[in-house]
């Protein structure tokens, strides 16, 4: 399906196959339209229940996130965009319907890429458990995951990431440490192309880390 996404005043209905219908063009209207509600919405229960101030200061951000993610994947879900070739656009369209509130500056420049788009980002997060993410840690140790690409590449690599941390903090490990431990994850598997190991073989490579 197409996506509708406003760049500098200009309506684009945006799809890979380049070909869009009148039926296409009303359901990524609906689509808009149900994103704009739904997102508005949620920016004024995440007021009402003090996560974050009138301001734009997040008082928890980590269950801000969160909560934006699994919004956004229930949606992405519904009208089967995620995992289609149109799942790039539909990330770029998010910034056309959050406010300051959630997002200060328009369109980052880190988000061309629409596969570190930080909503995406905050999506793949939500797809686990709130219990899940709080045991990792708060938004600055998820924030730290998402800034390396490479773990970011397999997802395997993502996933026992996130869950060695998840046990490490249990332990009582600092941020501190949980960095120090991050770039260590980066430095094994620089040089690795990663989705040619099977999975004994790639968690094997993982546990040799020395950190």
């Amino acid at each position: 399906m197409a996506i509708k996404v406003i760049d500098k005043g200009k309506v684009i209905y945006a799809t890979s196959s380049g070909l869009i219908t009148q039926k296409e063009k009303k359901k990524a209207d609906k689509l808009y339209l149900e994103l704009k509600i739904s997102l508005k919405k949620l920016e004024e229960s995440l007021i009402e229940r003090g996560l974050i101030t009138p301001g734009g200061v997040k008082k928890d951000a980590l269950r801000v996130w969160f909560e934006v993610g699994r919004l956004l994947n229930r949606i992405g879900k519904r009208y089967k965009i995620l995992g289609s070739s149109e799942e790039k656009y539909y990330w770029r369209s998010i910034y056309n319907h959050v406010s300051n509130l959630l997002q200060k500056e328009h369109f980052p420049k880190r988000s061309e890429d629409w596969k570190v788009n930080h909503f995406r980002l905050c999506g793949i997060m939500a797809k686990r458990s709130w219990n899940e993410v709080k045991k990792v840690g708060p938004w600055s140790i998820w924030r730290d995951i998402f800034d390396n690409k490479k773990i970011l590449e397999d997802s395997r690599v993502f996933d026992w990431t996130v869950n060695r941390i998840s046990r490490l903090r249990n332990k009582g490990w600092s941020h501190k440490k949980i960095r120090v431990f991050l770039y260590a994850i980066s430095g094994r598997i620089k040089d690795l192309e990663t989705s040619i190991l099977t999975n004994k073989e790639l968690y094997k490579k993982l546990e040799e880390i020395e950190f």
